[in-house]
């Protein structure tokens, strides 16, 4: 993190815990209040969009798309519920996705969608925690039910504006453009909001508050991307009237008084957290390297491994972000990242082959060869098995 972004990140914390350290110290502890039960359509507009997710999620759970892997997905389960309570964690349904991006989502029928981008770029359970928390206030806060009221409520006011102005011969893309921007500030208050409740559940669970560190990462991850294509760096404090989501320096600043407030009691689960994740590295991991944003990936893997420790496969995986670029200079660094990865007792095969084509590109035949060999005599019905061996045999 730079030093001008760290004194703004100061200087926004402490604006908020001025501000509101009075009322902190006066705030009781939170309690979770008895659970409700899951929501029931109301009406033709609600039922059908009940039957249209329903549907939606009969087609995702044959996807190959979702991960299958039965203890991965009881794990994040049960981070849900120790986050929220066993009671209401009964109303979701949890599908993990293989998709890149830092997210998770909960529909209002209690369909949770949870990425492993996300899963790639958190480094404990208690992180992990309050994103699923934030999501599940969504949906205890009925906010997509809401906003689909909303938007519905919208598009009519829209449209009779504009009947409105056909009929007077005058210009209403003023008073448009306001109804508009006042339904992404409906969309901002609820993300708050879901914020704010996710941080009370973290905070009368096992787990420690640690709701600012993902944000954090993820502006040294953009940062890193940046930096890489030479990018003009411009730092958003505020929203702007279409964000739908308060800006990560917004949420770095409350969360932090937030986390100022709730002390260290807890606990982080980053053990439990490295050991379940260690062992899907290659899913975590795939789709980022073989993606286009090689600064921030490469700050991925490297805030992953300083924070939870480095291995064979996380080294082996970082090693092949730097041979998909292939200059000579990276090359040589993959090169040494794989060597690294061999010494290690959990490398997979793939690292004695990225060695092999490495250093065969790098003209270190002997070196090469020896790795490849080492690779099929490891994994001997890999799918590129056949065209290692006819490399081998020129």
């Amino acid at each position: 993190m730079t030093r001008r972004l760290g004194l703004t990140l100061a200087a926004a914390v402490l604006c908020v815990t001025t501000a509101g350290s009075v009322r902190a110290q006066a705030k009781p502890e939170f309690v979770r209040p008895p659970y409700a039960g899951a929501y029931e359509p109301q009406g033709i507009d609600e039922r059908g969009l009940w039957m249209e997710l329903d549907e939606g999620e009969r087609a995702l759970r044959d996807s190959p798309l979702v991960v299958g892997d039965p203890r991965l997905h009881d794990w994040v389960r049960s981070v849900l519920c120790k986050a929220v309570g066993f009671d209401r964690c009964q109303a979701t349904r949890i599908y993990l996705v293989r998709d890149d991006s830092f997210n998770a989502t909960m529909a209002p029928n209690g369909l949770m969608h949870v990425h492993l981008g996300l899963l790639a770029r958190l480094h404990s359970e208690a992180e992990l925690a309050v994103i699923l928390a934030h999501e599940f206030a969504h949906f205890e806060l009925r906010h997509s039910l809401y906003d689909f009221r909303n938007r519905r409520k919208g598009s009519d006011i829209i449209a009779w504006i504009s009947l409105a102005g056909v009929a007077t011969s005058q210009s209403t893309s003023a008073i448009q453009n306001g109804v508009v921007a006042g339904l992404f500030r409906f969309n901002r208050a609820q993300e708050t909001a879901a914020d704010l409740l996710a941080a009370a559940y973290v905070r009368a669970s096992p787990y420690r508050l640690r709701a600012s560190a993902p944000w954090r990462r993820l502006l040294e991850e953009d940062e890193a991307l940046r930096s890489e294509r030479k990018a003009r760096k411009v730092r958003r404090y505020y929203p702007y009237v279409t964000d739908t989501h308060p800006t990560n320096l917004q949420r770095i600043a409350y969360f932090s008084v937030l986390e100022a407030e709730a002390g260290t009691r807890g606990d982080d689960g980053a053990e439990a957290y490295r050991e379940v994740t260690n062992a899907i590295i290659g899913d975590l991991f795939a789709g980022l390297v073989k993606g286009n944003e090689f600064g921030a990936v490469d700050y991925v893997i490297r805030a992953r491994g300083d924070a939870l420790g480095w291995n064979g496969r996380l080294l082996a995986m970082r090693g092949e972000l730097y041979r998909s670029r292939a200059t000579p200079r990276d090359l040589s660094t993959a090169q040494a990242f794989f060597e690294r990865a061999t010494g290690y007792r959990d490398a997979p095969a793939e690292a004695w082959r990225g060695l092999g084509l490495t250093a065969l590109r790098l003209g270190e035949t002997a070196v090469g060869r020896s790795a490849l060999a080492e690779y099929l005599k490891r994994a001997p019905r890999a799918n590129d098995a056949g065209a290692i061996r006819l490399l081998l045999e020129d």
